[in-house]
Protein backbone atom coordinates (compact mmCIF):
# COMPACT_ATOMS: atom_id res chain seq x y z
CA UNK A 1 0.00 0.00 0.00
CA UNK A 2 1.47 3.34 -0.82
CA UNK A 3 2.12 6.04 1.92
CA UNK A 4 -0.52 8.47 0.70
CA UNK A 5 -3.17 5.85 0.16
CA UNK A 6 -2.25 4.52 4.09
CA UNK A 7 -2.69 7.90 5.67
CA UNK A 8 -5.93 8.38 3.97
CA UNK A 9 -7.63 4.65 5.10
CA UNK A 10 -5.76 5.07 8.83
CA UNK A 11 -7.54 8.95 8.56
CA UNK A 12 -11.08 7.23 7.85
CA UNK A 13 -10.78 5.28 10.54
CA UNK A 14 -9.85 7.80 12.63
CA UNK A 15 -6.60 5.66 14.05
CA UNK A 16 -4.08 7.84 15.85
CA UNK A 17 -1.57 6.96 14.05
CA UNK A 18 -3.03 9.06 10.79
CA UNK A 19 -2.23 12.01 12.31
CA UNK A 20 1.05 10.50 13.57
CA UNK A 21 2.38 9.41 9.62
CA UNK A 22 0.56 12.46 8.39
CA UNK A 23 3.26 15.03 11.31
CA UNK A 24 6.26 12.34 10.09
CA UNK A 25 6.10 13.19 6.39
CA UNK A 26 4.65 16.97 6.37
CA UNK A 27 4.97 17.94 9.71
CA UNK A 28 8.44 19.20 10.01
CA UNK A 29 9.72 20.09 6.86
CA UNK A 30 6.20 22.27 6.52
CA UNK A 31 7.51 23.92 9.75
CA UNK A 32 10.93 24.45 7.98
CA UNK A 33 9.05 26.11 4.86
CA UNK A 34 7.29 28.60 7.27
CA UNK A 35 9.93 29.48 8.70
CA UNK A 36 12.39 30.13 5.88
CA UNK A 37 9.82 31.26 3.29
CA UNK A 38 7.57 32.72 4.66
CA UNK A 39 10.05 34.36 7.80
CA UNK A 40 7.21 33.37 10.63
CA UNK A 41 7.58 33.19 14.17
CA UNK A 42 8.91 29.63 15.92
CA UNK A 43 4.83 30.16 17.12
CA UNK A 44 2.85 31.45 13.96
CA UNK A 45 4.65 28.62 11.99
CA UNK A 46 3.78 26.11 14.53
CA UNK A 47 0.30 27.45 14.49
CA UNK A 48 0.16 26.98 10.45
CA UNK A 49 1.50 23.56 10.83
CA UNK A 50 -1.47 22.58 13.38
CA UNK A 51 -3.94 24.18 11.32
CA UNK A 52 -3.05 22.69 8.31
CA UNK A 53 -2.78 19.12 9.44
CA UNK A 54 -6.10 19.20 11.45
CA UNK A 55 -7.51 20.52 8.13
CA UNK A 56 -6.07 17.41 6.29
CA UNK A 57 -7.69 15.04 9.10
CA UNK A 58 -11.11 16.82 8.60
CA UNK A 59 -11.05 17.02 5.18
CA UNK A 60 -8.85 14.95 3.39
CA UNK A 61 -11.21 11.41 3.25
CA UNK A 62 -13.78 13.40 1.42
CA UNK A 63 -11.69 14.12 -1.66
CA UNK A 64 -10.54 11.19 -4.49
CA UNK A 65 -6.76 11.78 -4.51
CA UNK A 66 -5.47 9.25 -7.14
CA UNK A 67 -1.76 9.26 -6.82
CA UNK A 68 0.63 10.23 -4.34
CA UNK A 69 1.52 13.96 -6.46
CA UNK A 70 -2.32 14.93 -6.10
CA UNK A 71 -1.82 13.73 -2.73
CA UNK A 72 1.35 16.28 -2.20
CA UNK A 73 -0.35 19.03 -4.11
CA UNK A 74 -3.24 19.04 -1.99
CA UNK A 75 -1.43 19.09 1.14
CA UNK A 76 0.66 21.70 0.11
CA UNK A 77 -2.70 23.92 -1.35
CA UNK A 78 -4.02 23.49 2.44
CA UNK A 79 -0.63 24.88 3.75
CA UNK A 80 -0.44 27.85 1.77
CA UNK A 81 -4.06 28.61 2.53
CA UNK A 82 -3.12 29.08 5.94
CA UNK A 83 0.15 30.62 5.25
CA UNK A 84 -1.71 33.12 3.54
CA UNK A 85 -4.31 33.25 6.01
CA UNK A 86 -1.79 34.23 8.50
CA UNK A 87 -0.16 36.40 6.49
CA UNK A 88 -3.27 38.57 5.90
CA UNK A 89 -3.99 38.34 9.20
CA UNK A 90 -0.45 40.27 10.26
CA UNK A 91 -1.05 42.86 8.31
CA UNK A 92 -3.97 43.44 9.50
CA UNK A 93 -2.35 43.44 12.84
CA UNK A 94 0.14 46.04 11.60
CA UNK A 95 -2.61 48.62 10.19
CA UNK A 96 -4.34 48.27 13.73
CA UNK A 97 -0.86 49.53 15.06
CA UNK A 98 -1.09 52.56 13.37
CA UNK A 99 -3.35 54.20 15.49
CA UNK A 100 -2.99 57.86 14.76
CA UNK A 101 -1.14 60.90 13.36
CA UNK A 102 -1.00 64.26 14.89
CA UNK A 103 -1.09 66.87 12.46
CA UNK A 104 -0.86 69.63 15.12
CA UNK A 105 3.04 69.85 16.37
CA UNK A 106 2.09 72.21 18.81
CA UNK A 107 -0.68 70.25 20.61
CA UNK A 108 1.19 67.55 22.18
CA UNK A 109 -2.14 66.71 24.05
CA UNK A 110 -4.23 64.03 23.15
CA UNK A 111 -7.64 65.50 23.88
CA UNK A 112 -7.92 67.19 20.51
CA UNK A 113 -10.01 63.92 18.46
CA UNK A 114 -10.14 66.20 15.59
CA UNK A 115 -6.29 66.01 15.27
CA UNK A 116 -5.60 62.55 14.85
CA UNK A 117 -6.84 60.28 11.40
CA UNK A 118 -8.88 57.50 12.35
CA UNK A 119 -7.23 53.97 12.25
CA UNK A 120 -10.14 52.38 10.29
CA UNK A 121 -10.32 54.85 7.83
CA UNK A 122 -6.45 54.62 7.35
CA UNK A 123 -6.32 50.91 7.14
CA UNK A 124 -9.40 50.83 4.66
CA UNK A 125 -7.44 53.40 2.80
CA UNK A 126 -4.36 51.34 2.08
CA UNK A 127 -6.32 48.08 2.41
CA UNK A 128 -8.07 49.38 -0.88
CA UNK A 129 -5.16 51.05 -2.27
CA UNK A 130 -3.31 47.24 -2.34
CA UNK A 131 -6.49 45.56 -3.95
CA UNK A 132 -8.11 47.80 -6.54
CA UNK A 133 -4.26 49.05 -8.06
CA UNK A 134 -5.35 48.39 -11.45
CA UNK A 135 -2.02 46.48 -12.44
CA UNK A 136 -2.42 43.88 -9.34
CA UNK A 137 -6.17 43.06 -10.32
CA UNK A 138 -5.16 43.08 -14.36
CA UNK A 139 -2.53 40.35 -12.72
CA UNK A 140 -4.42 38.44 -10.70
CA UNK A 141 -7.27 38.26 -13.40
CA UNK A 142 -4.25 37.26 -15.79
CA UNK A 143 -2.56 34.28 -13.13
CA UNK A 144 -6.74 33.29 -12.89
CA UNK A 145 -6.63 32.22 -17.08
CA UNK A 146 -3.66 29.74 -16.51
CA UNK A 147 -3.36 26.91 -16.04
CA UNK A 148 -3.10 25.72 -12.40
CA UNK A 149 0.04 24.01 -13.02
CA UNK A 150 1.19 27.03 -15.23
CA UNK A 151 0.04 29.71 -12.33
CA UNK A 152 1.40 27.91 -9.86
CA UNK A 153 4.66 27.64 -11.49
CA UNK A 154 5.38 31.21 -11.83
CA UNK A 155 4.13 31.87 -8.16
CA UNK A 156 6.54 29.77 -6.60
CA UNK A 157 9.33 31.21 -9.26
CA UNK A 158 8.59 34.80 -8.06
CA UNK A 159 9.23 33.81 -4.63
CA UNK A 160 12.50 32.92 -5.48
CA UNK A 161 11.94 28.51 -5.36
CA UNK A 162 14.66 26.76 -7.41
CA UNK A 163 13.16 24.66 -10.14
CA UNK A 164 13.92 21.52 -7.78
CA UNK A 165 12.11 22.68 -5.32
CA UNK A 166 9.29 23.61 -7.45
CA UNK A 167 9.16 20.27 -8.89
CA UNK A 168 9.35 18.56 -5.47
CA UNK A 169 6.26 20.58 -4.92
CA UNK A 170 4.37 20.28 -7.83
CA UNK A 171 5.01 16.69 -8.08
CA UNK A 172 6.40 17.89 -11.74
CA UNK A 173 9.39 16.15 -13.93
CA UNK A 174 12.10 18.98 -13.21
CA UNK A 175 13.86 18.33 -16.49
CA UNK A 176 11.51 20.38 -18.88
CA UNK A 177 10.99 22.71 -15.74
CA UNK A 178 12.95 25.68 -17.08
CA UNK A 179 10.73 25.83 -20.66
CA UNK A 180 7.62 25.08 -18.29
CA UNK A 181 8.25 28.30 -16.98
CA UNK A 182 9.66 29.99 -19.86
CA UNK A 183 6.53 29.33 -21.72
CA UNK A 184 4.31 30.34 -18.65
CA UNK A 185 5.97 33.20 -18.36
CA UNK A 186 5.35 34.33 -22.44
CA UNK A 187 1.06 32.96 -21.93
CA UNK A 188 0.72 35.42 -18.89
CA UNK A 189 2.61 38.69 -20.62
CA UNK A 190 0.04 37.79 -24.20
CA UNK A 191 -2.93 37.65 -21.27
CA UNK A 192 -1.71 41.19 -19.90
CA UNK A 193 -0.99 42.66 -23.49
CA UNK A 194 -4.46 41.45 -24.72
CA UNK A 195 -6.47 42.69 -21.31
CA UNK A 196 -5.00 46.10 -20.27
CA UNK A 197 -2.04 48.29 -20.76
CA UNK A 198 -0.16 46.67 -18.54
Amino acid sequence: MESYKEIIQLLKVQDPSGLEKLYQGYGKPFYSYCLQKWNLSEDEAWEVVYQTLETLILKIVNYDLLTQNDFDRFVYRVLINFLRQQHRSKKQKEADRVVSVDFNSENTGTDSFSNYLDRSSLHAYYHQDAVDHPQLTCLKDGLELLDEPDRDLLLLRAQNYSYEEIAKLLGIDNNQLKVRHHRAKNKLIEILKERSNF
